[in-house]
């Protein structure tokens, strides 16, 4: 079936206005680092929340979500709903700091918030982790999302289309820079929303509705577990470990851990990039706000409709091994594998594709063993791909050509914006808190515009290069939650206690990544090696490591992604709580100068009894007041509206609506009482002694908590 023409119109409009306003703003992107990174720090609160709704939107997200409701359920959604709580802390206290510290990046923050040699290297090796790691990582699971698009909607080669839509994101965003990424992200924001929209409820439609779906959980064809918005328990009671099934243990730590855990609880890299660009301080604080109602209670509902109405008519399809043996060759460009009894029988051949209730465009296309692996009979050699559901659905239900074409352009405008996105914050790690900072100090802006653009394009291969070596989105998106998982109490204790210092950052980071990479592929390397290497083959026993004994934290002797996480917190906050205690405590003096830019709550009676002159922060309780009612707003409207489209009846949508209604009340008063920034930032008077962080240990210790 091929591509109707009203389909590649709308595409080629989107394009072009992108291409255009990288031209028309290239001058002015060009004229300094501030303006190509942070568009001069003018962005009103609407622009800046948009921006950040619109490349948290990457083409990649409807195809995850869709897998995890075919596979899990609903609930499965926790892991990242359970960030909302970070957003508020984000909004009501981080946003805030972030604007007055006035940084480029997340980075830069380590010297102006600690000081001394300690500071720089840490600058430098968050420098690295973002540039090189975290952002190429994001990039490379937005190019396999990429790609299975394109394989089910255009008829065209998945690389040479990948390559081109990377080209023209990387035109327009090396011309302009942030103003590139920043305006075509409020028009993606539009069309991602008409275009889910409309695909919801042509799905929706198309499928029968909630009728047809209440039938397919009484035929046995969806599971009541896979429309619950939490995972229901056991037979026993709470005290019984049949209770603690392996679902509900993993939505527990998603929403007792994982929300403060992760590296992003006090903003993350795109986020704070859009509040360091923000106009003032208040656009920084509701343009935050504005973006967690819309990523968290807003948008979620049309991607997870299409994923519902997909398990109506969308079995989950298996090829399956005809006898016990090896497999001794698989293609899966040609559907086919063979399979070896043992070396006295011929090979048999088997079909992957082509399998009972396979259709053209749904059918088992994701391999689920390699070549040489050993097989049972009945094993599932391939099954359809779970995230490929949404396009597929895409393609059958949306019958009126432009809607397609505008749902199309969404998904290529949301890969662009994701792609321009991290190409460009990737680039001002590079240039910011690398390059400049310890390569070439004192060039022109010209200069570093163009190393900038240059790092862009580094940034893109190297993701690409990733893209390579994977073929699940899922798999790398929760190994990217554990990567830097335990960082997260050190990034909001660095804001609210003095005695934090920079090396407690830096063993948070290094021990969250080092265990994160060990529990997931150790025991692949050491199975790897130990086959491939006979003195090596002492590495056996560490590649078929069994968990069994976490319990509901361990699935058939693997370990889930709770229980992955909880190891990598565990681990991450010990070492550096450890370290925090063993070092020196660092001199109030050297905190002066963050202190009085940022006045931040919390533990700093040292610092502050050095700074009579400036008053005390004194808004914790509307703090504490707009946090609360932000996540009842938010979590309000999100269960209203599921509540309503899933007809739970009305006593529940309600109960749902009455709880997003008070948390709008609690965050206005707390918007009113929050206290107003500084007119004009306080410099440190001339008669206060400063001195470095870095005091080697030698530093008297400082009274105070």
């Amino acid at each position: 079936m091929g591509v109707p023409a009203e389909v590649w119109i709308v595409v080629g409009i989107y394009v072009a206005l992108a291409l255009g306003v990288g031209i028309v703003l290239a001058k002015r992107a060009g004229s300094s680092v501030d303006e190509y990174f942070l568009s001069g720090r003018n962005l009103p609160w609407w622009a800046v929340g948009t921006s950040m709704v619109a490349t948290t939107f990457a083409s990649d997200t409807p195809l995850v979500i869709t897998g995890w409701v075919r596979e899990d359920g609903i609930w499965q959604n926790w892991q990242w709903w359970c960030l909302a709580a970070g957003g508020m802390m984000t909004t009501f206290v981080f946003a805030r700091y972030w604007r007055r510290a006035k940084v480029m990046t997340t980075a830069e923050l380590a010297e102006l918030r600690y000081g001394g040699r300690e500071a720089s290297l840490l600058r430098l090796v968050q420098g690295i982790f973002q540039a090189g790691l975290t952002n190429t990582i994001i990039l490379c699971w937005v190019l396999l999302a990429a790609a299975k698009i394109l394989g089910v909607l255009f008829e065209v080669d998945k690389v040479l289309a990948v390559t081109v839509a990377c080209v023209l994101a990387l035109g327009y965003s090396t011309l302009a820079g942030f103003w590139a990424v920043v305006v075509t992200d409020l028009v993606q924001f539009v069309m991602a929303m008409v275009g889910s929209v409309a695909l919801a409820i042509a799905v929706w439609s198309g499928i029968g509705g909630t009728e047809a779906v209440h039938q397919a959980v009484a035929n046995g064809v969806i599971r009541p577990e896979q429309l619950a918005f939490f995972p229901t328990p056991g037979s026993g009671t709470w005290s019984d470990p049949s209770f603690w099934t392996i679902p509900l243990v993993t939505a527990c730590v998603f929403l007792g851990v994982q929300w403060w855990a992760t590296d992003q609880v006090d903003g993350g890299g795109h986020v704070v990039q859009r509040i360091s660009a923000a106009r003032t301080e208040k656009d920084g604080l509701l343009g935050s706000l504005w973006y967690n109602i819309a990523h968290y209670a807003l948008r979620p509902w049309p991607w997870i409709l299409v994923a519902v109405g997909s398990l109506v008519v969308l079995p989950t399809l298996y090829s399956v091994a005809p006898v016990t043996g090896k497999i001794v060759a698989i293609d899966m460009d040609a559907g086919r594998a063979q399979v070896q009894a043992g070396p006295e029988y011929q090979p048999i051949e088997v079909d992957l594709f082509n399998v009972p209730g396979a259709m053209e465009d749904w059918k088992p296309g994701q391999a689920l063993v390699k070549k040489g692996e050993q097989v049972v009979q009945g094993q599932p050699l391939t099954r359809t791909d779970p995230e490929a559901a949404y396009v597929v659905m895409a393609r059958r239900y949306l019958t009126n050509p432009w809607l397609l074409g505008l749902l199309v352009a969404s998904l290529l405008a949301a890969f662009m914006s994701t792609v321009d996105t991290h190409t460009n914050l990737a680039s001002s790690f590079f240039v910011n808190d690398i390059y400049r900072r310890f390569i070439t100090r004192g060039a022109t802006d010209r200069h570093y515009v163009l190393v900038a653009r240059l790092a862009s394009v580094a940034a893109l291969i190297l993701g690409a290069t990733l893209a390579w070596a994977n073929d699940r989105i899922s798999d790398l998106y929760t190994f990217f939650l554990a990567f830097l998982s335990g960082v997260g109490p050190v990034y909001v204790m660095r804001w609210l206690w003095w005695r934090v210092r920079a090396t407690t950052e830096i063993v948070a980071m290094i021990t969250s990544a080092l265990t994160a990479s060990a529990l997931t592929f150790g025991p692949r390397i050491a199975g790897y090696l130990s086959g491939e290497f006979s003195s090596l083959a002492w590495l056996a026993p560490w590649s078929k490591v069994s968990w069994a004994r976490l319990g509901p934290l361990a699935d058939q002797g693997d370990l889930t992604v709770a229980g992955r996480l909880l190891i990598v917190v565990s681990v991450s906050t010990t070492c550096s709580v450890l370290t925090t205690l063993l070092m020196p405590k660092p001199h109030p003096e050297s905190l002066i100068g963050f202190y009085r830019r940022v006045r931040p709550i919390g533990a700093w009676k040292p610092v502050r009894i050095l700074c009579l002159d400036l008053p005390p922060a004194q808004d914790a309780k509307p703090i504490l007041r707009g946090i609360g009612g932000g996540l009842a707003t938010i979590y309000g409207i999100l269960f209203a509206i599921g509540s309503y489209v899933l007809e739970r009846g009305p006593g529940e949508i309600a109960l749902w609506t009455a709880m997003a209604g008070i948390g709008g009340v609690l965050v206005t008063a707390s918007l009113f009482q929050l206290e107003e920034p500084p007119a004009e930032e306080p410099t440190v008077p001339p008669d206060v002694p400063t001195k470095s962080a870095d005091n080697g240990g030698t530093d008297p210790e400082p009274t105070g908590t």
